[in-house]
Formats: C-alpha cells, sequence, structure tokens
C-alpha cells in the first residue's frame, strides 16, 4: 500500500516499509532465476528493463524501455521440444512477430497511474538485430534540457530523446560490425520528419508493427 501510495505522490505523507520483498531486493536474480528454470519457449525473452530519460521539469514522452529476444535460442528451444525443422521455423517466426507486436502495443508497468495517458502509443520504437545483447539505456543518463535550442538547450523532449537514440545507435553501430536490419517505428508525424530529414539514411522508417520484424 505504501508504494502504490507513492507511486500516486503520496511520498511524504506515507511511511515506507521496514521491510522489503524478495522481489524488490533481488528483481535482477530473480529474472535470472526464471529463465534458469524456464519451461516457457519465450522465456528467453526475458531480457527487458526499463528507465527515464533524466529528471523531467514536466510530464513529457521520454520512457524508455528495451527488451531482447534471443531468436537462435526460441528454435532451439522448439526443436528440443519435437518440432520438425520447418514446423519450428513456422513457429519462431509466429512468435517472434507477436513478440514484437506485444512489446509495441504494451503499457509500461510504470505509467499505470491515475495521471498516466492510457492508450498512448510509443512515439519511437527501434528494432535491430546483433549477436549479443545491448540496449541504449546509456544515452539517457543525463536529463533532457528541453529549452530552446537557441538557448542551448535541446527543445522538445520527444525530439530530443529520438536525436539521442539515434545518434547512439550511428555511433555504436560504427564499432560492431554484427548490428544490423535497423528499422524505426513512430505514432507521432514530428517525429517522422525528424528522422526523414535530419536523421535520414541512418535507419529504414517502416510504417507499421510488422515492418520491424526481420
Amino acid at each position: 500500500m505504501a508504494a502504490a501510495a507513492a507511486s500516486k505522490g503520496a511520498a511524504e505523507t506515507v511511511p515506507a516499509p521496514w521491510w522489503t520483498s524478495p522481489w524488490q531486493r533481488s528483481g535482477d536474480d530473480a529474472k535470472l532465476d526464471r529463465k534458469r528454470n524456464a519451461l516457457s519457449f519465450l522465456d528467453t525473452a526475458d531480457d527487458s528493463g526499463a528507465g527515464m530519460t533524466g529528471y523531467q521539469s514536466l510530464i513529457s514522452g521520454t520512457f524508455y524501455r528495451h527488451a531482447v529476444l534471443d531468436r537462435r535460442q526460441l528454435r532451439v528451444n522448439l526443436r528440443q521440444a519435437g518440432m520438425e525443422p520447418q514446423e519450428a521455423e513456422e513457429a519462431a517466426t509466429a512468435a517472434e512477430a507477436e513478440f514484437v507486436n506485444a512489446f509495441v502495443e504494451a503499457f509500461p508497468e510504470a505509467k499505470k497511474n491515475p495521471t498516466a495517458s492510457t492508450g498512448s502509443p510509443p512515439a519511437l520504437v527501434l528494432a535491430f538485430e546483433c549477436e549479443r545483447p545491448y540496449n541504449y539505456a546509456a544515452a539517457f543518463q543525463n536529463p533532457v534540457d528541453e529549452n530552446p535550442e537557441s538557448s542551448g538547450g535541446e527543445g522538445p523532449a520527444g525530439q530530443a530523446a529520438v536525436r539521442r537514440l539515434m545518434r547512439h545507435h550511428h555511433f555504436v553501430s560504427r564499432r560492431r560490425a554484427d548490428l544490423r536490419s535497423a528499422r524505426v517505428l513512430t505514432y507521432a508525424p514530428e517525429i517522422e520528419d525528424l528522422l526523414l530529414t535530419e536523421l535520414a539514411g541512418d535507419v529504414e522508417v517502416v510504417d507499421s508493427i510488422e515492418g520491424l520484424t526481420p
């Protein structure tokens, strides 16, 4: 109850509980335990996380999430379960499409509070393949400065976050040859304009969730 109240802005009036659950103390350990004892074919996709793009002076669409699906391990699991190669490939392809769809359509748990705008699609989704899991949370370690660019700021947080993400992706891509098949999907017209002009050529811009799937 205290945690729920704190998420609604009552942190100053509701004392925190004197104990913490194993989930609170060791979220990463719990995730690793689930993966070690996984029974589901899709538990290989449990490599996910989220974060905020630094402190914001106002509510803005700058929430960052990432998720990883091990495409190779998914196929290995299906084959070990007794599927024939063609059957496993068809099932894996369908699972990949559903995984990507669920990620794009899902509403982050951290945003489910009375002030959240439910049903809001993500401003930008970047999908790419690589040999080892990699995410771009480091691009958002510093807060976004929403002051006008003429004053040394980064402008509106949404566009600023996209510039950071794509700059980070381009920077890392030059150093990791295994990063490939980068595609982006946006539901914001101003961000699409940014992708097609200032950031043109960095990635392939697609118009549907299905376009994100290799």
